[in-house]
């Protein structure tokens, strides 16, 4: 239904009618009666505004692009969902893109993102450095890196604590009477992967324990990665006595190993990883979780790239936030 109906019907002129459905009824000094008489009649006509018109006259989308490494995980799940809200609450839609771990992807939908003209675009990288075209765009429009980020980088950036958290879990392990602990780690040379093994390999050294290559495995971030990596280790070493896993999809692939190996050897294997607390009260044991604050993420986040996108840049563009260790002990 266009401006022209509600023209026909109200008899006021286009301009003031544009005005009004805009919201700018009092900054242009249109009276609460016509602006009444104009929206009463837009509601009942169900207008609905020619998007792609308002966009290229206000040079805005009013959407912004995420790409994240892998929707299936919950991690990333929530984490867009909460940003999706705090978006849609500031008037903005959200374009979700699954680059699925595979650079060429990440690569792919930022063009999209940028040829769609998205207002400002927040990404999970999987590169663990910035591309030409990245910096290109990076100059047209405000991007935001989120959860990981590149090692060197004048973008800007939200990210958990990951060194310190890994090197408290790690800790909490040792301290609980662990000798022997695993270490099942994700695409080698990436960033997440990095930084906690950083921290996994500090805790060991501070505890004068050393680094037992044999228990340390590398191979991705996905359910089955963890299934692989957990049997090649009991292979290797079947006296493991706890097992610190890169993150929540590696834990569940590795637990389905760890559970059969239990019922055969009654040997138990303490199991920690990063962000497992949603799976912990489906299993009757002790379990350690580093967890990130997926609510501070996404707020810290949405508000970084609207600063941006405001033309509003400052100090601190690189927030660091906390991570929780929590022990859970679920008894029969």
């Amino acid at each position: 239904m266009s401006i022209k109906k509600i023209q026909e019907l109200t008899g006021f002129s286009y301009s003031t009618i544009s005005r009004v459905l805009n919201g700018k009824a009092r900054e242009f000094r249109i009276s609460e009666k016509t602006a009444k008489k104009i929206l009463d009649t837009a509601e009942k006509l169900h207008y609905r505004p020619n998007m792609l018109a308002r966009s290229l006259r206000l040079r805005k989308t009013m959407n912004i692009g995420l790409i994240v490494p892998d929707i299936q995980n919950p991690f990333f799940g929530e984490l867009s969902s909460r940003i999706e809200y705090l978006l849609r609450e500031r008037g903005y839609s959200l374009t979700l893109c699954n680059s699925n771990e595979i650079p060429k992807n990440e690569i792919f939908y930022l063009k999209v993102l940028a040829d769609r003209q998205a207002d400002g675009i927040l990404i999970a990288p999987v590169h663990t450095r910035q591309w030409d075209y990245l910096n290109t765009i990076s100059k047209e429009k405000p991007i935001v890196l989120i959860d990981r980020r590149f090692y060197d980088t004048d973008l800007p950036w939200v990210t958990s604590d990951n060194t310190l958290a890994a090197e408290q879990l790690t800790t909490e392990l040792i301290e609980s009477g662990y000798h022997q602990i695993a270490y099942l780690g994700g695409t080698k040379g990436s960033y997440i992967n990095s930084v906690r093994f950083h921290g996994y390999k500090k805790a060991l050294a501070k505890h004068s324990q050393k680094l037992n290559k044999d228990i340390i495995l590398f191979n991705g971030y996905s359910i089955e990665s963890g299934r692989d990596m957990m049997g090649t280790l009991l292979k290797r070493y079947p006296e493991t006595e706890a097992v610190f896993c890169v993150n929540n999809l590696v834990f569940l692939g590795a637990m389905q190993v760890v559970q059969e190996h239990e019922r055969t050897s009654h040997s138990p294997i303490m199991m920690s990883a990063f962000d497992i607390a949603h799976y912990c009260h489906l299993s009757k044991r002790p379990l350690l979780s580093a967890d990130q604050d997926l609510k501070k993420l996404a707020h810290s986040a949405v508000s970084l790239l609207m600063k941006h996108i405001h033309s509003q840049s400052g100090n601190k563009d690189h927030i660091v936030l906390p991570v929780t260790i929590n022990r859970y002990r679920i008894s029969d």
